[in-house]
């Protein structure tokens, strides 16, 4: 079962997916902001 998990930190969104084969992890960190801000929260 393929399961990610998105973060939220200082401006930065960190995305983890496990890729459903021998346990591997791929992560993805880039800046973003919350979708539920609306960018209004600076």
């Amino acid at each position: 079962h393929q399961h990610c998990v998105t973060l939220y930190h200082n401006g930065l969104v960190c995305e983890a997916d496990t890729l459903g084969s021998c346990g591997y992890v791929y992560l993805a960190i880039y800046p973003g902001e919350p979708p539920e801000t609306g960018g209004t929260a600076r």
